[in-house]
């Protein structure tokens, strides 16, 4: 059994994975309440209660104080060591999102800046304005890093979300000599997030381990140092993944030339370098949009296609890529039909390529004499007759775990719509309606998560499928419906008198806690504009205008976050302005 500092516990099974240990930890912080915006943590590094406070015990260790130039992740848990590094005046380095362009993002020479602006470079949007990318040329020697996790262990195991970009940005930084064995490496997690141990079956040697774990009530320093990723491993890494990241493609050239395998995971391999670069938007190989012999631009040129002709009339499909490819064989010409498809399997481009004639870009249809690609008719959906309403489905869970119960239960709905994270679910069905207490009694204990879940017949006419119509007796309920419904007046907004201004709110608090305390001291707004990220908001009301000290008393004293709050009416302007936000989509009430 493998237990945390706050009692998450997991059963030391064979088959037990990363995945399992993510979910008990994402779970157990939803259950608990123990995380902040943004919410559920559900495949994310969670933002916990209290990363701010282990933030600032970040500042207190020596390798801190003694670093000049920093990398931390940009995940919100991570937000107040970015601020401290740069209001320590640091050189702040960021990964560029999802590695698309680049490795780094550099934000320094901070001299002069307000605290304001430091927290908002701290801040996603700010690390997208202020920073500046680096090539993979440079010339850095990271002093520290600082990474999130879901999970680690005393001694010194990391778990991240399971993307592997973490470990995959070390390794890069790895090959590119900007960071050492001596570099030390930190995580800030909630005490829930740290277990005593984990299993070293799990982890490979691509895992990036900590030296330092710090949570919001301790300083956890990892005594004996677990081996390091000592460069990219290229055989772990897969060709999807190395086509989301298209820096590895210049990484890997580099590697390649000084002799080291860089066949990718089970032993697959991609074409040339040069062939990738210049296979344009439809891997065609070409430059030029006219020209022939691999020298069209993009869409396909003539000579560099991926597809394969097998015989006349054959057809090959690269799941990887999405394509199909097709040959079709003439007398007087060979014509190769590319078509590009997304994930939810639509045509979305067509290119057609001739070996004896100019790329003619646009339609698949070559000749009058030719026989266009048709797609099969789609079947026609059959009318719903009855749902089933499900209720109490935990915010974590996940519709692919719901479509397993139900075929567990040889339960087959027509269709789903899946409101996990509100709580709730609906399956619909097209057989008789008879059939409907036989499904019942299939899901009667179905359970999720392994928490209960609420199963129901579905009302007539719930109010999330009131647009659709599935739920018609007949025509004459619909245009009853229709009816009572155009002819329901608006209930007009009275209008706003005063307004109530709060300063000084706490950037981390949410609506929801300062609704709470307003609720507690009795004073229900009409509507309210939020702006707790700048630090302040507005309360406006309907009654009198002699209530406005009435309110100001009741709000006397009021804290946020276990921080006194700035309560006064709102100035004639102020009031003005609140309005203008209000019709520009502020309103939060």
């Amino acid at each position: 059994m493998f237990t945390s500092k706050d009692g998450v516990e997991i059963a030391d099974i064979p088959t037990l994975t990363k995945q399992d240990i993510r979910e008990k930890v994402w779970n157990y912080i939803e259950e608990n309440d123990l995380a902040n915006f943004p919410r559920p943590v559900t495949n994310r590094i969670p933002n916990f209660k209290g990363a701010g406070e282990a933030g600032q015990r970040v500042c207190d260790l020596n390798c801190f104080t003694s670093a000049h130039q920093v990398k931390v992740n940009p995940d919100k848990p991570q937000e107040e060591v970015r601020f401290h590094t740069l209001q320590a005046g640091k050189t702040l380095y960021v990964p560029t999102p999802r590695l698309k362009s680049g490795l780094l993002n550099q934000l320094g020479d901070v001299s002069g800046e307000s605290k304001e602006t430091l927290r908002n470079m701290a801040q996603t949007e700010g690390m997208k304005k202020y920073s500046k990318p680096l090539g993979l040329d440079l010339d850095v020697k990271i002093d520290l890093v600082v990474i999130g996790s879901v999970a680690v262990s005393r001694t010194g195991h990391r778990i991240g979300k399971g993307e592997g970009f973490a470990d995959l940005e070390y390794a890069m930084m790895r090959s590119l000599c900007a960071v050492d064995d001596s570099t030390p490496i930190v995580t800030t997690v909630h005490d829930c997030q740290v277990f005593n141990d984990l299993p070293d079956r799990l982890f490979g040697p691509h895992d990036v381990p900590v030296d330092f774990i710090v949570t919001p009530s301790e300083v956890i320093q990892v005594q004996h140092a677990l081996p390091r990723p000592q460069r990219i491993y290229w055989n772990l890494l897969t060709p999807d993944k190395f086509r989301q990241v298209p820096i590895l493609h210049v990484l890997r050239d580099r590697e390649a030339e000084k002799g080291v395998d860089v066949t990718l995971a089970e032993g697959a391999d991609l074409p040339p370098p040069e062939e990738m670069r210049g296979s344009g938007r439809g891997r065609g190989g070409g430059r030029g949009r006219g020209g022939r012999g691999g020298m069209g631009r993009g869409r396909g040129g003539a000579g560099g296609g991926r597809g394969r002709a097998r015989s006349s009339g054959s057809e090959s499909e690269d799941n990887r890529g999405g394509q199909k490819n097709i040959q079709v064989r003439r007398s007087d010409r060979n014509v190769q039909v590319t078509i590009n498809v997304n994930k939810k399997n639509r045509i979305v481009r067509r290119t057609v390529e001739a070996t004896n004639e100019v790329d003619r870009l646009g339609s698949a249809d070559l000749d009058d004499d030719e026989q266009p690609i048709r797609r099969p008719p789609r079947k026609p959906r059959l009318p719903i007759t009855y749902a089933v309403f499900l209720g109490k489905v935990p915010p974590a869970s996940r519709v692919r775990e719901l479509k397993e119960a139900l075929k567990t239960r040889d339960v087959r709905p027509e269709d789903i719509t899946w409101r996990g994270r509100s709580g709730f679910a609906f399956l619909r069905f097209s057989g008789p309606v008879e059939e409907c207490e036989d499904v019942l009694a299939k899901l009667d204990g179905l359970t999720l998560q392994d928490q209960p879940v609420v199963v129901e017949r579905a009302k007539d006419r719930p109010e999330e499928d009131q647009r659709d119509g599935y739920y018609n007796d007949n025509s004459e309920a619909e245009e009853r419906y229709i009816a009572r419904r155009s002819q329901a007046p608006r209930k007009p907004r009275p209008p706003i008198t005063y307004a109530v201004f709060l300063g000084k709110v706490p950037p981390t608090c949410r609506v929801r806690e300062l609704k709470d305390a307003l609720q507690s001291r009795k004073v229900q707004p009409v509507d309210i504009t939020w702006r707790g990220h700048s630090g302040f908001a507005f309360l406006r009301f309907t009654g009198p205008i002699e209530e406005c000290d009435d309110i100001l008393t009741k709000l006397d004293g009021l804290t946020l976050q276990d921080q006194p709050v700035v309560v006064e009416r709102a100035k004639d302007k102020a009031e003005e302005g609140a309005e203008d936000e209000q019709e520009d989509g502020g309103d939060m009430g």
